[in-house]
């Protein structure tokens, strides 16, 4: 048998194991993707949705504290602002 030959037989067998081991990589991958959407199947049925008007005061209160603190920000660059510029030039 030439050294082409073994070459060519040893490849082959090389890529017969290696397409082997792919295959039931694949195949232990999609049982854990099945059991995964199972589970998060069971774990969303447990989840307690709030009604209408619980999400809409949730809403109401996320949106004051967001003007809440856009309010205080704003108020405090202009305080910062009035340190930091203003108050240097009147000082000279």
């Amino acid at each position: 048998m030439s050294p082409w030959a073994i070459a060519l037989l040893i490849l082959a067998v090389a890529a017969a194991a290696a397409l082997v081991v792919w295959r039931e990589r694949v195949k232990v991958g999609a049982r854990t993707s099945v059991a995964l959407v199972g589970e998060v199947k069971g774990e969303v049925q447990k989840v307690t949705w709030p009604d209408r008007q619980q999400l809409k005061n949730a809403t109401l209160v996320i949106l004051a504290f967001v003007a809440l603190v856009a309010l205080l920000i704003g108020v405090l660059d202009i305080i910062l602002q009035w340190v930091v510029v203003t108050l240097p030039g009147r000082l000279t």
